[in-house]
């Protein structure tokens, strides 16, 4: 079952990403894991900019993902005009069942609700699987970012002004 948020899910979704994004540790420098850890368990701070939208299995949340409007992203990556995606999270035991798509398309109907130009996201070089999922989707790597904990990232964009894309 896919909803939004409410703050008595934010722990839940801190812990999930984590445990999303462990795998990512052992490509880290030493000590960089933990300063990561603290970014993906900041949920109350992004929920201020962000809506959170998850999904159930029973009463674990096994998937997350940020939706962030148009004008609230970071600006040093996305546009004014441009809505984002941020800490799209699914359990690693939950894999390959869509659902990490279904959440994407989620985002991308709110941001053509919004009237955005485009929604934007970024990804790390570690993230193929994520990769092909926006790629599906019509999202097209635009630029290279600035490394984070010597990992590369990329900003992905899809413009929204043309079809309708997971409707």
């Amino acid at each position: 079952m896919i909803e939004t948020a409410t703050i008595k899910d934010f722990e839940a979704i801190a812990d999930l990403n984590v445990v999303a994004y462990a795998e990512l540790a052992s490509y880290l420098p030493l000590g960089s894991w933990k300063l990561m850890q603290k970014n993906l368990r900041n949920i109350k701070a992004r929920a201020e900019v962000a809506e959170f939208t998850i999904c159930h299995s029973g009463n674990d949340i096994i998937g997350s993902v940020a939706y962030c409007p148009a004008g609230k992203g970071d600006p040093a990556i996305f546009k004014p005009d441009m809505a984002s995606i941020l800490l799209l999270a699914v359990h690693p035991q939950h894999r390959g069942k869509g659902i990490a798509k279904t959440l994407t398309i989620e985002c991308i109907a709110k941001a053509k609700n919004d009237k955005a130009s485009s929604i934007g996201l970024f990804t790390s070089e570690l993230m193929q699987s994520a990769q092909h999922i926006y790629r599906s989707l019509g999202f097209q790597q635009e630029s290279e970012l600035p490394k984070r904990h010597n990992i590369r990232y990329f900003r992905f964009i899809l413009p929204l002004a043309s079809d309708a894309v997971g409707s």
